[in-house]
């Protein structure tokens, strides 16, 4: 009997392999990474809008993209879900 042969190569099979293996690396390598936020340096200096223990008050626009928080020393806004670095003070108070 012949013997068959489960996996036949053949150079297209071995080009098609080569080209998506070098477009799934290029697309590994060049990608940017995939990071949720970046870290947080010193909020304490910039908002310092609440007391020690608290005392703030946390308001969403209807979708969330817009996060009010008001404490007793002023208002801070974010206009990109809360992330980090998207936070503006609007009211400073004395």
């Amino acid at each position: 009997m012949a013997e068959r042969r489960v996996f036949r190569w053949t150079y297209r099979d071995l080009w098609m392999t080569v080209t998506v293996c070098l477009v799934v690396a290029s697309l590994v390598l060049l990608a940017r990474p995939l990071w949720a936020q970046k870290a947080q340096e010193s909020f304490r200096d910039k908002f310092n809008i609440a007391e020690e223990t608290g005392g703030v008050a946390i308001a969403t626009s209807s979708d969330g993209k817009y996060v009010y928080v008001a404490g007793r020393n002023g208002i801070i806004v974010s206009d990109d879900f809360g992330k980090t670095g998207s936070w503006v003070q609007t009211v400073r108070m004395k």
